[in-house]
């Protein structure tokens, strides 16, 4: 399936399988970025583990009929 939108000063354009319960909100009001953060998804302090230097957030996956966080942690031993 393929879903078009359109904006005032661009166009999106996303192919692929549709994923009905895959979370999303609009652009921020006031917004130009092309790309913001889902205001539910946390923010992981770098020191959240006992040897982490840094925590990335990657992505969400589907897993088991919801989404499962992707992250890149660097260890600092």
């Amino acid at each position: 399936m393929m879903l078009e939108t359109s904006h005032s000063t661009s166009s999106v354009q996303m192919m692929g399988a549709t994923l009905a319960n895959m979370p999303w909100e609009d652009r921020p009001a006031g917004s130009s970025d092309v790309v913001w953060r889902y205001s539910q998804n946390p923010i992981i302090q770098r020191y959240a583990t006992p040897n982490s230097n840094s925590i990335f957030n990657s992505a969400a996956v589907p897993f088991e009929g919801k989404f499962a966080g992707v992250f890149r942690v660097d260890d600092k031993r």
